[in-house]
């Protein structure tokens, strides 16, 4: 009798489902590790917009004066909109777009978020309401603004990659002049 070399078929079913096995496992560490992939980068882009965002607001406030002459009647009470005059004596115009945060400076329109990055709320609550540097000196206040600020992540189009961030930073301008009497 001769014999016989090859697999029966038990050996062939066992082997099988040990292979599907094996390979299910190492396409569930692939899911998962793609997923946790894509959720920090989500992450990491909304954290570094709104660390970006915050620092850029932060500075032109601190080193301009809020352009109360660009609100209507004056007033900043209520309003979407930031008008800052810088150093060079220019106004800068900050508002939402769409989901996206513009810097309107000159004429010239820039986009403050990247594109891996929506703004889903913007806020600033400028005070004093009115010009504290008017003669009537009616605001005896230094005029400082409240950013309120949520960032989502744009990033994927999977519920599991969405990442929210909720902000707020207030920021005085350095300049102010005493009151006189």
């Amino acid at each position: 009798m001769k014999s016989q070399k090859g697999f029966t078929l038990i050996e062939s079913v066992v082997a099988t489902a040990v292979f599907a096995f094996v390979v299910s496992s190492i396409l569930g560490v692939y899911v998962a590790t793609t997923q946790l992939d894509r959720k920090s980068r989500a992450s990491r882009a909304v954290t570094q917009n709104a660390r970006f965002i915050l620092e850029y607001l932060a500075k032109e406030v601190r080193n301009g004066n809020i352009d109360y002459a660009s609100y209507p009647g004056g007033n900043a009470a209520g309003t979407a909109d930031l008008y800052v005059e810088d150093q060079a004596n220019l106004i800068e115009h900050f508002y939402l777009s769409g989901t996206n945060l513009i810097l309107d400076k000159n004429g010239a329109v820039t986009n403050l978020n990247s594109a891996a990055v929506e703004v889903t709320k913007l806020q600033f609550l400028v005070a004093p309401v009115g010009d504290p540097y008017t003669i009537a000196k009616t605001h005896n206040e230094q005029p400082h603004v409240t950013v309120v600020l949520e960032l989502t992540s744009n990033y994927g189009q999977q519920e599991a990659s969405t990442i929210k961030l909720n902000l707020q930073g207030t920021f005085t301008t350095r300049g102010y002049l005493s009151r006189q009497p």
